[in-house]
């Protein structure tokens, strides 16, 4: 072989180990960044179902609290006449919601999203399968509709004045403990479900 020979196999050679060495440096940084996603994304997961499991959790005391509430005011309810309904509530006498056993006001919980909204402006929420991301969406916005339904309820009741009728003040009351509650029924069985699909193993590792 001549010398010109060798050095085209020398150069040839040397550049074999140059590629291979990108080739390889270039195959681990995908494989750390990979790595890296998929330890994020876990993180996330973690997060989220903690944060649903304590949504689920305060949810469920008060559909409790909606639930006992319900008792009483539809048998008071029954007790009252239309005269007694029509009258104004801050002058009547026969109806007084303080006197409703365990009252504690208007009330609806305060569900958090800090963690779904983190993984959102972290960007770590597009590295989510597309199912995946739809079925934590989807509770969340149920969330978000009741947080806005109870918000409403509230509301009303703070526009309680003196013209207001006994009958406007139960109906608010009622708001809270059929509409409101249904809501809450729904959206903790969808929370219940929804937290049972993210833990699958195929979302999560358990450790």
């Amino acid at each position: 072989m001549n010398k010109t020979a060798k050095n085209i196999l020398k150069y040839l050679i040397e550049i074999i180990i140059v590629a291979f060495g990108v080739f390889l440096g270039v195959y681990f940084s995908n494989v750390n960044a990979e790595n890296k996603t998929k330890a994020e994304k876990e993180k996330s997961l973690r997060i989220i179902i903690k944060e649903l499991e304590n949504n689920q959790l305060l949810l469920e005391k008060h559909i409790n609290y909606h639930e006992n509430i319900k008792i009483q005011i539809d048998s008071i309810a029954l007790k009252l006449s239309e005269k007694d309904k029509l009258s104004n509530f801050t002058t009547d006498n026969k109806f007084n919601h303080n006197n409703i056993k365990g009252w504690n006001g208007f009330q609806f919980a305060r569900l958090q999203k800090t963690a779904f909204e983190g993984t959102k402006i972290s960007g770590i929420l597009k590295e989510f399968d597309i199912e995946l991301i739809q079925k934590i969406s989807s509770v969340y916005v149920l969330q978000e509709t009741y947080t806005d339904f109870g918000t409403s309820i509230l509301n009303k009741a703070i526009e309680t004045n003196s013209s207001t009728k006994v009958i406007d003040f139960i109906g608010v009351i009622e708001l809270m403990t059929s509409d409101l509650l249904i809501l809450e029924k729904r959206l903790n069985e969808g929370l219940k479900k929804t937290i049972t699909e993210l833990k699958t193993p195929d979302n999560i590792v358990y450790k």
